[in-house]
């Protein structure tokens, strides 16, 4: 069984990794069932460095020109139509953002952070297909989310996640990150937490 290419192609075909960090997330291209069990180790050290609080671990697994999206969700009554927005977002981050972000957590001042929030993150389905640029590879994947902080207080969200892993000194990095939430309307819980 082989599966069809994305419906929705990008509007150009960008001519290098960078070029990919901006712009229509690109369409599924050839399937690479070879990669499935390399890129999925790949994301489930990246899941495990957030789940930890290693975040200088997890930073470094992130390309310089990462960008982290969540797109709008959508109510469609039909289910044909696509469920998320194509340019609207609700969070979008580059590696910057993220570095400022936990840098902060670090911090003692950061009273709102503490106690910490324990996440865990849980990776299935990953799928592995070609990308417009050479040295990129596109994962799809879906992942469940738990996060709770203090007595009583636990969000559990799911969603797809659409990664784009560049090849990088001799392993992969996070390039770009679109993650498709499977809810009708987010809660500030629930953006709060990197997928």
């Amino acid at each position: 069984m082989t599966d069809r290419s994305d419906p929705h192609p990008p509007a150009r075909p960008a001519t290098s990794s960078e070029g990919l960090a901006d712009g229509p997330f690109p369409g599924r291209g050839a399937r690479l069932a070879r990669l499935d069990a390399e890129i999925t180790a790949v994301l489930t050290e990246e899941g495990a460095a957030l789940d930890e609080g290693e975040h200088r671990r997890w930073l470094d697994l992130l390309d310089p020109a990462f960008r982290y999206e969540i797109p709008v969700p959508l109510l469609r009554e039909d289910p044909a139509l696509e469920r998320h927005s194509r340019s609207a977002v609700l969070f979008e981050a580059t590696k910057r953002v993220l570095e400022l972000k936990f840098g902060r957590a670090g911090l003692l001042q950061a009273w709102s952070d503490r106690p910490g929030t324990t996440t865990r993150h849980f990776l299935g389905s990953v799928r592995v297909f070609d990308a417009p640029a050479a040295g990129v590879v596109r994962a799809d994947a879906n992942v469940l989310v738990t996060a709770g902080r203090g007595a009583g207080h636990t969000v559990l969200v799911s969603a797809a996640r659409h990664d784009l892993l560049r090849e990088r000194h001799g392993r992969w990095v996070l390039l770009r990150r679109r993650v498709l939430l499977d809810v009708e309307v987010a809660t500030h819980e629930q953006l709060s937490v990197i997928f």
